[in-house]
């Protein structure tokens, strides 16, 4: 028997493209990219002015400094896992999206208990900690500022692959760990990077840069799979009405 072209409103390939846009809807991404990325940046200011206190033996500015970012790093794991960052996320995402309306592929029960599990939050503030605490080996001098987006990388590359898995994410999501490894892996071959006072940006630059390029990788490939589930539909509507007896014109 042979197969039905795409044309024809396959129901099969009708959920193929549904599931496909549903999954390549990055623009809550890109929301939650720039909240996070205005945190990240009251975290590296301040970060930097701990060092400063270290290095100038301001002790009392030192133990502020450290407990201000230790807040603002809580405070942005909070965001990222909690139902209230997650709930202003998904507002101001459908305002965007507009007439789209609203689209999400959830993966059955079973993939949103694990979304859902409470290891997911410890991970991620594990990530917050191994940070803080690779900027401060690399402040008291313990580890070499060369290397520091490769030891970023030992942990942020599995850690972004944990999330692409367990939120059921499409294919643009592996663009971000991956360029991200290879980044390191270049870093380690030679390549040139952020150096001196601006060591910070060799961490900060690949992290929120090839972020945003998956996402915007996620984004127009939501573009392309919507209209080719809206030409699916309506070969299906004109196939209804032909079988129907209704002139299509």
């Amino acid at each position: 028997m042979s197969q039905l072209p795409e044309t024809h409103g396959d129901p099969r390939q009708i959920a193929k493209w549904a599931e496909r846009y549903a999954r390549s809807r990055t623009l809550p991404f890109l929301v939650q990219w720039v909240f996070i990325v205005v945190l990240v940046v009251v975290i590296g200011a301040l970060a930097y002015v701990t060092l400063l206190a270290y290095k100038t033996h301001r002790q009392t500015l030192l133990w502020i400094c450290m407990a201000a970012v230790a807040a603002v790093t809580v405070v942005l794991t909070w965001f990222s896992s909690s139902r209230w960052g997650g709930e202003l996320i998904w507002r101001i995402s459908q305002r965007l999206y507009g007439k789209e309306g609203y689209a999400e592929y959830s993966g059955g029960e079973r993939a949103e208990a694990i979304r859902r599990a409470w290891w997911i939050r410890l991970v991620a503030l594990g990530l917050a900690v191994y940070h803080l605490g690779l900027a401060l080996l690399v402040g008291l001098h313990y580890l070499s500022v060369e290397y520091l987006q490769p030891w970023s990388a030992l942990y942020m590359a599995p850690f972004l692959m944990l999330m692409v898995v367990t939120q059921r994410l499409g294919f643009w999501a592996w663009v971000w760990p991956g360029l991200y490894a290879l980044h390191a892996v270049a870093i380690l071959m030679g390549a040139p990077h952020f150096r001196g006072q601006w060591f910070a940006l060799d961490v900060l630059v690949p992290i929120f840069g090839y972020g945003l390029i998956s996402i915007i990788v996620g984004h127009f490939y939501s573009r392309y799979a919507l209209r080719r589930l809206k030409a699916l539909a309506r070969a299906g509507i004109k196939d209804d009405r032909g079988d129907s007896g209704v002139p299509t014109e």
